[in-house]
């Protein structure tokens, strides 16, 4: 029988952090991953803490934190150890080449594809906004037939921003010839300028419609692998600055982060097992034993000493939703929920109050052991992080990967 330290269960981003930091400890561990995590699809940017109740915008991350309730992961993890997270998340960044940007003393504010702003912690350097704050005009890139990307929409939005009322707006476009009859995603645009002759090309492209010293707004496109390779290439052809909005998925930005992690794992150690659907887990004695994966061979069962999970929420299947009930289908930890699923939900479709049921989830201790109704622990050697965890809308704060990043290295910390 072979035993690790720790299983990691879930490859997001909460579980990535977990098996960092557990390897930072010394600990041999294990990540079983179902699938690639919201990472791809939710953005590679940290966001800490957005809004507050009501829908205040929060003056800082950092005073954002001070003010969530008493059920919420902040102020179970603690701030000690919420700024360790960050320092350890920016560590990895940095020792692998991809340095984000960004503290918890400061709000960013990066446009958005919707021509909006959107409040963040943390972003990679391909989203720094410093020139495009102190430009008086600003050139917005388009791609042809790139889905879900209009310039024009951005500029138009923009001059409703009084802080970015007065600038004047270019709408440039570039034609990557990559439709083939078909709508172009930014990951094919990505992909192009990862190559050699893709990067030429659209430098020559661009050339032709952007002047030199021009501040750029862009899609995020800048290439799929976790470095500065393209914006410095870009930016030094073209004497121009570029900044990639957030974006609907697919996710570059988001792809980025999640290499680099994964990369940083392997590196140090960790085993990661792809397509595993753990199943259910084996329970004596107050600990956990093992928990049983199942596939279309046969069952494998993956004994260690502790376990973290971090598998996601509703979306993640995480947790599960059936009448008059959430269940947690690994472990069979409780949820409390309404029985009535009337109360589930906030039916306003623009509201500044969070959502009841992206609050559902499990409850745990100020070491991330999951409790009961009554405050016990039920699982000694079990650590819950990211979006399973009870008491926090991480769509309507903007505090899921701040809370994944947190709860993450919590729990590993905790082991």
């Amino acid at each position: 029988m072979r035993e690790y330290d720790i299983v990691v269960i879930g490859g997001g981003l909460a579980g990535l952090m977990a098996a960092a930091a557990a390897t930072k400890r010394g600990k041999k561990v294990t990540l079983l991953s179902l699938g690639s995590g919201t990472l791809t699809i939710g953005g590679g940017i940290v966001d800490v803490m957005g809004y507050l109740e009501g829908g205040i915008p929060a003056a800082t991350p950092s005073a954002g934190l001070l003010q969530v309730g008493e059920g919420h992961p902040y102020k179970k993890i603690g701030r000690p150890a919420i700024e360790e997270s960050i320092r350890f998340f920016k560590e990895i960044c940095e020792q692998e080449g991809y340095s984000y940007i960004g503290n918890l003393d400061k709000t960013q504010w990066i446009p958005t594809a919707a021509g909006t702003l959107k409040p963040t912690c943390l972003v990679p350097k391909t989203m720094d906004t410093t020139e495009l704050k102190k430009a008086d005009k600003v050139t917005v890139l388009g791609f042809d037939a790139l889905k879900d990307f209009y310039p024009s929409l951005i500029a138009k939005n923009f001059k409703k921003i009084p802080a970015f009322a007065q600038k004047e707006y270019e709408v440039v476009m570039v034609d990557p010839k990559l439709s083939e009859g078909r709508d172009v995603t930014a990951l094919d645009v990505a992909r192009w300028l990862d190559t050699e002759e893709g990067l030429a090309s659209c430098i020559e492209k661009m050339r032709n419609v952007i002047d030199s010293g021009s501040v750029v707004i862009i899609p995020p496109v800048l290439g799929t692998r976790p470095d500065y390779a393209v914006k410095e290439k870009l930016e030094k052809a073209l004497g121009c600055h570029f900044i990639e909005t957030a974006s609907v998925p697919p996710s570059i930005t988001g792809l980025r982060l999640r290499t680099m992690l994964v990369r940083y794992l392997k590196k140090n150690g960790v085993r990661i097992v792809e397509q595993a659907i753990v199943a259910k887990s084996i329970v004596e004695d107050g600990k956990c034993v093992a928990v049983i994966t199942e596939g279309v061979d046969r069952e494998r069962t993956y004994y260690a000493k502790s376990f973290i999970l971090a598998n996601g929420g509703f979306y993640g299947g995480g947790l599960l939703a059936e009448p008059g009930k959430v269940i947690e289908p690994i472990f069979n930890l409780p949820v409390e929920a309404p029985t009535d699923h009337e109360l589930w939900a906030n039916y306003s479709l623009f509201s500044s109050e969070a959502q009841p049921f992206a609050k559902l989830g499990l409850d745990v201790d100020e070491k991330m052991r999951p409790l009961d109704a009554n405050g016990k622990v039920l699982l000694n050697n079990v650590y819950v992080a990211g979006r399973n965890l009870r008491g926090y809308d991480f769509s309507f704060e903007k505090s899921g990967n701040g809370v994944a990043i947190a709860s993450g290295y919590q729990a590993a910390m905790s082991v």
